[in-house]
């Protein structure tokens, strides 16, 4: 009777060590994972090493709701949609609106997050709606401090430019105030595109930037709209050949 009550005893006593053991094994690795902005089942399986018990891991977290899946093997413990944007989508940068929205330069909250990529466009929905835009001019970004991450987001300028058929160019013009006009002109300039120069160049002469002799060179083709978002009256302005 005794040896069977001690018996019994000793298996409790190895089960509650094990259990204390598993316990302590997955704070370590949720307090790990929690620390990157997301997180894939390769992860898991290189802190736990094993595949298998990396997939029950994950599903019976995504069961609890500890975690949040974003796309398939994209997973995250956090809920802030610009900090994993650029991880779902390398390499991308955030810009446009949210960037300027970051930098305090505009004071309209947007409703989704802007970023680019040199890869094909993409869009998903995490909190809100998450847009990838194809950029053939893939500079002007810098890794920024995020939090306790880094993410790389777009220079001011370069927010700006970005913007142009994304959304409406009266939301950016708010963020022309203090930009860094040799960075900008030097931008439109690499790019070479003559409808982004007669946009951002009339704009950025309505705020008060002597830049025309700067772009004259740029200005040359048919006149265009303004905003290329919205459908500009027939008044003409012939310095910058746009439609206003």
């Amino acid at each position: 009777m005794y040896s069977k009550a001690k018996l019994c005893f000793k298996k409790v006593y190895i089960f509650i060590y094990y259990l204390q053991i598993k316990i302590m094994y997955e704070t370590e690795l949720v307090d790990k994972l929690s620390k990157m902005p997301l997180f894939s089942l390769a992860d898991v399986s290189q802190i736990v090493k094993s595949r298998e018990y990396a997939k029950v891991v994950i599903r019976r977290m995504v069961k609890n709701e500890e975690v949040k899946r974003i796309k398939r093997d994209a997973y995250t413990f956090h809920e802030d949609p610009i900090l994993v944007s650029t991880f779902l989508v390398k390499p991308s940068y955030v810009s446009s609106v949210s960037s300027l929205y970051l930098h305090k330069k505009i004071t309209q909250i947007p409703n989704e997050v802007f970023c680019f990529t040199n890869n094909l466009p993409k869009k998903f929905f995490f909190v809100v709606p998450i847009n990838f835009f194809h950029t053939d001019f893939f500079f002007g970004f810098e890794l920024e401090k995020y939090g306790e991450f880094e993410i790389l987001v777009a220079t001011d300028e370069k927010a700006i430019i970005d913007s142009v058929g994304k959304v409406p160019l009266s939301v950016v013009e708010e963020a022309f105030e203090d930009l860094k006009i040799d960075r900008i002109i030097g931008y439109l300039k690499k790019i070479g595109k003559s409808s982004f120069a007669k946009r951002i160049g009339f704009l950025l002469e309505r705020n008060g930037y002597d830049v025309y002799h700067e772009l004259k060179g740029l200005i040359k083709g048919n006149y265009i709209s303004l905003d290329p978002l919205i459908k500009s009256h027939k008044r003409k302005n012939r310095k910058w050949k746009v439609f206003i």
